[in-house]
């Protein structure tokens, strides 16, 4: 197990490489010229001469590749050219916020996904699956930006129950400290986000799970199980539940991934101070060292969570050896 560990860190450095060569590569292809940008129409042909100089926009693509894969390696990712600050402070400084949403999400999502889904299981054929199928379709199917403008508009226009901008303080220090006022303020201002984010991961979950477990139901060892007179509700969640979660702790990994993706519309109707608003500023005026160093962050998390759920499994099921 260490071993195998070891070996999917070590490629975790190539997997991230190489987001940084794609992540340059599609900037380049990317229309307008960054220096007219950001300097304006009205700069003269020396200014941007001297810009391009500065963003070594003037030597050969290759050269410009090169040198930014060697500053990656030694943890220089750039200076932002808008925010005249490093690229790596920027990250770190929003990174937070955008783990804490989307870890809120998902925690949501599992919360409420694989209990919608066992009950749809367990309920097989009944208005109880049909109707948690119907939600889990109407969650695949809703629009996250819609799903947000929905929730601002009923629970902080007119409700008037929950804020519908901003970060309030952050969640884990509130715990440290255990600040209560700080700890209902920073639950009160992520409530709305995290539930626009986790809505599509709820109902994606919930339909795996049901999946999963009319699968595992047909198995023998569960036929066994009923036979020997157990009761459905301790074959359903000692003996068909955990066969069951090798392909939800799949999806799972894969989710949080896109919770960090999907931030990014979340964040922005929500005015959510974390990396998905920094890109989208980013984007809009074409800092490209920015919207690397996010590619990469990204990159590199995605890769160590695909390996977490890798070595959950042979936590799920003692038969996966890993070499």
């Amino acid at each position: 197990m260490v071993r195998y560990a070891v070996r999917r860190l070590l490629l975790v450095v190539p997997v991230v490489l190489g987001a940084a060569a794609v992540a340059f590569a599609l900037l380049l292809l990317l229309p307008g010229d960054p220096a007219v940008a950001l300097l304006g129409q009205e700069a003269s042909g020396a200014e941007l001469a001297r810009f391009r100089h500065l963003l070594g926009l003037d030597r050969p693509v290759p050269i410009q590749l090169g040198l930014y894969i060697w500053r990656i390696v030694h943890g220089d990712f750039g200076r932002s050219v808008t925010l005249s600050a490093p690229v790596l402070q920027l990250i770190l400084s929003t990174l937070p916020a955008t783990l804490e949403l989307a870890i809120s999400s998902i925690i949501l999502a599992i919360a409420a996904g694989i209990p919608l889904g066992l009950l749809a299981a367990r309920h097989r054929g009944t208005p109880v699956d049909t109707g948690t199928m119907l939600l889990a379709q109407l969650g695949v199917s809703m629009p996250v930006f819609w799903l947000g403008v929905l929730l601002i508009l009923l629970f902080a226009v007119k409700l008037n129950w929950l804020p519908s901008f901003g970060r309030g303080a952050p969640f884990l220090s509130s715990v440290i400290r255990a600040d209560l006022p700080a700890l209902a303020d920073s639950i009160r201002h992520l409530f709305l986000p995290a539930c626009t984010l986790a809505f599509f991961n709820l109902a994606l979950l919930s339909r795996l799970t049901r999946w999963a477990l009319l699968e595992v139901l047909e198995e023998d060892y569960v036929r066994t199980a009923r036979a020997k007179g157990q009761r459905e509700r301790i074959v359903l969640y000692r003996h068909a539940l955990r066969n069951a979660l090798l392909p939800i702790v799949t999806i799972v990994g894969l989710q949080f991934g896109n919770a960090l993706g999907g931030a990014v519309v979340t964040e922005t109707i929500y005015g959510w101070p974390g990396m998905g608003r920094l890109v989208v500023q980013a984007i809009g005026q074409r800092d490209f060292p920015v919207v690397q160093g996010a590619v990469l962050v990204l990159a590199l998390i995605f890769s160590l969570v695909n390996m977490v759920v890798d070595l959950t499994y042979a936590l799920i099921d003692p038969r996966i050896r890993y070499g």
